[in-house]
């Protein structure tokens, strides 16, 4: 009998153990993605965004909180169709990526549909197909109101959400109920929720910040208030001083804005 008990004790201790490393090489596997992600600012390097989508579909193989790699992978397209927006867009690519992403986004929340944070990124995806889709106005339209108001009922104070909000607000025309003006208070609440808001753990997204402070540094680029909009380039640069978009994007609207 104190053979059998000492055997099933050491069963125990090593099915303890195997899943205390089964969760240990998820959280590391899953740290380490996220941390290259905040690293690649500069959503035109499709290269390390496609390589990094890859680790987090390896990641999958572990069939562990499906619904937050789906929604990770989901971000790495989402940053891939942006990339294809630009002085000449690549209509064909935006919608490959933006559909991959809103795809992903409906597996995540098909998994767990209290999952703010996927929500807040489908109010972006969505707001993407009018470059593809121009005559599924309506349909954007009811998709995105739906997921803005899921994002808000979920977790009405998270930054991204602001973010995501702000940023629709502000490439939005303004006889369309958009513009720098509507836009700029929502970029400041979204710096502002970024000062008290703590994500659930080290896995949980906690990308934005930079990306609010650089907003509304463009915000103030196209006011021509450019002290205004180096103050907060400065302020972005202070909390993030490797993001590229500040260091890419904002400083190259900043400088040409200053030739003029």
């Amino acid at each position: 009998m104190k053979k059998l008990t000492l055997t099933v004790l050491f069963f125990l201790i090593a099915l303890i153990n195997s899943n205390k490393s089964y969760s240990d090489d998820y959280s590391d596997a899953m740290k380490k993605a996220a941390k290259k992600l905040d690293a690649v600012q500069d959503i035109s390097d499709r290269a390390a965004l496609l390589k990094i989508r890859g680790d987090f579909e390896r990641i999958l193989q572990l069939k562990k909180n499906e619904w937050l790699i789906n929604y990770y992978m989901a971000y790495c397209d989402l940053m891939i169709a942006w990339s294809y927006m630009g002085e000449k867009p690549d209509s064909e690519n935006i919608k490959k990526y933006n559909e991959s992403c809103i795809d992903l986004l409906n597996r995540s929340t098909d998994l767990k549909d209290d999952f703010a944070e996927a929500y807040i990124l489908k109010m972006s995806a969505n707001s993407n197909r009018w470059q593809y889709e121009p005559n599924k106005m309506n349909d954007i339209i009811a998709k995105g109101t739906e997921a803005t108001d899921i994002a808000k009922k979920l977790e009405p104070e998270n930054p991204r959400y602001f973010l995501v909000d702000a940023t629709i607000t502000y490439y939005t025309p303004e006889n369309f109920g958009g513009g720098v003006d509507k836009a700029m208070p929502l970029f400041e609440k979204s710096w502002e929720s970024f000062k008290t808001y703590e994500p659930k753990d080290e896995t949980y997204p906690n990308w934005g910040k930079d990306q609010a402070a650089g907003m509304i540094a463009l915000c103030y680029v196209k006011k021509d208030k450019l002290d205004e909009a180096k103050n907060w380039i400065d302020k972005g640069l202070e909390s993030a001083p490797e993001s590229g978009f500040l260091k890419g994007y904002v400083m190259k609207q900043y400088d040409e804005a200053k030739k003029k």
